[in-house]
């Protein structure tokens, strides 16, 4: 028996883990991959600038997933670099490294500080005891993890900055985003320094992050599988719950994918797909319940310094609400071949909701912002900048509130009546993943789709994902 057309919209980490799975696990029907971009990688892609390539944030390849890092050597080989995690904490006026150090303690003020942090979480365990059966709330959660004057001095405007007011974010998200970190662990490496948290390595692409992308495409491409850039779907056609017909945009004109059978795997946001569905009862609430769908973009401002290397650690966060962006990286400290020599490239990230008129104000607003910004840290000189550049990402962060995650349930619900669409991905199913986690969900999806497992060890699969920590 023949497999299935396979249509993937979608060429991000999540449809392209799709394709390479058909590919890796001898899925013998035609495999379509349609991308309205002109390459692949979608947020986890770079983009090239004034002799630099950049990446679309700090993205890496965690060694917590074999089969990714494995697939990565092989597709890659010596081009796969193995980095050390560098993290800084900007608060109050000094630069921490995390994991921490002992010297960044010493000072009086630091000590206050450790002194303030410790005593409020030994506060807060004691009166958990009375509180344990109240329901949990990302607040509460957090205040008892790491104590009330963390919460309110770190994660609370850190939350705001990125998603949204604290007492909406779902408390779930706690466990995923920052069960990995333990306060007495990270008391332990202040004291006995061991860089295992966050974790101490991670893989990255000689040539950016884009480079990994790009290979995948030239595999799949070379495996007879069809990648269509600089096409746009436009209707995504369902008679008696099935997809028969996929018709889309090219710089040629309109073309038509349509197959009795045919397997469709949406990657792309979910208001996006419901707009595309045609022939389906109760599209037009499908349609109003995803674009109340919480999304945050992002405003990247990439600066070039006439100097090696700008700042002390690769990634750094900026919790206080006092600066505009919520993180700087820097570009060479992944990789120096991404960077043009004897020129560093740092890039801050700006976050707001999506359509806000802010994310309108012409470049020159943006970038001057984070000059200001950065005249405030002592270790980095403005006086070197010599270029800068402005990105938008419209779909940057989906939110994790409760409303949001009700909605996505209810829609993705209503959709598994159509029998052969399948969503994925951090914008089509609102799964907060990091590109290695995406690639690993598509990946997954793939080995179903090619009988390599069965529906019910699929859903178990996917079920077990969704409960493991993010990283990063």
């Amino acid at each position: 028996m023949t497999d299935p057309r396979a249509v993937v919209i979608g060429a991000g980490p999540t449809g392209l883990g799709v394709g390479l799975s058909l590919a890796l696990n001898g899925y013998g029907g035609p495999v379509t991959i349609i991308e309205q971009k002109g390459r692949s990688g979608g947020l986890a892609g770079s983009f090239d600038w004034n002799g630099h390539t950049v990446d679309f944030g700090p993205h890496r390849l965690s060694p917590a997933i074999p089969v990714v890092r494995a697939l990565a050597d092989e597709l890659l080989g010596p081009d796969l670099l193995i980095k050390k995690s560098q993290h800084g904490v900007q608060f109050d006026g000094k630069l921490y490294q995390f994991p921490p150090r002992v010297v960044d303690w010493v000072a009086p003020r630091s000590l206050g500080h450790l002194m303030a942090f410790a005593s409020s979480l030994v506060f807060e365990q004691a009166g958990w005891v009375t509180r344990r059966f109240d329901a949990d709330t990302f607040e509460t959660m957090l205040k008892r993890k790491f104590g009330r004057r963390f919460f309110e001095k770190v994660a609370a405007p850190m939350a705001t900055k990125v998603w949204t007011e604290p007492q909406n974010l779902d408390p779930a998200f706690v466990a995923q985003r920052f069960a990995s970190i333990e306060p007495f662990e990270v008391l332990k490496k202040l004291i006995f320094p061991k860089q295992d948290l966050n974790p101490s390595t991670f893989f990255y692409p000689r040539r950016g992050f884009q480079q990994l992308w790009d290979a995948m495409s030239a595999y799949l491409a070379r495996g007879g599988q069809e990648l269509c850039f600089d096409t746009r779907p436009v209707r995504i056609e369902v008679r008696k719950n099935r997809v028969v017909r996929i018709v889309a945009t090219t710089a040629q004109g309109e073309t038509a994918i349509e197959d009795p059978d045919l397997t469709l795997v949406s990657t792309i946001p979910l208001a996006s797909l419901t707009r595309l569905l045609s022939g389906f009862e109760g599209e037009e609430e499908l349609r109003r319940l995803s674009t109340e769908v919480h999304v945050r973009s992002m405003v990247l401002v990439a600066l070039e310094f006439d100097q090696e290397r700008t700042l002390p650690y690769r990634t750094l966060i900026f919790p206080e609400r006092a600066f505009s962006f919520n993180r700087l990286f820097e570009q060479n400290e992944y990789s120096r071949d991404t960077v043009t020599a004897g020129k560093s490239v740092i890039v801050a990230d700006i976050t707001a909701d999506r359509g806000a008129p802010e994310l309108a104000q012409p470049d020159e607003v943006f970038i001057e912002r984070v000059r200001s910004d950065l005249q405030r840290l002592p270790y980095v000189r403005t006086e070197a900048i010599t270029a800068a550049t402005v990105h938008r990402v419209e779909f940057a962060y989906v939110v994790p509130d409760t409303a949001t995650r009700q909605r996505f349930h209810r829609v993705l619900h209503a959709l598994k009546a159509i029998s052969n669409l399948h969503v994925l991905g951090r914008f089509g199913a609102g799964e907060y993943d990091n590109s290695d986690y995406a690639l690993d969900n598509g990946m997954t999806l793939g080995a179903m789709l090619a009988g390599r497992s069965t529906r019910a060890e699929y859903l178990t699969h996917m079920h077990a994902k969704r409960g493991r920590y993010i990283l990063g």
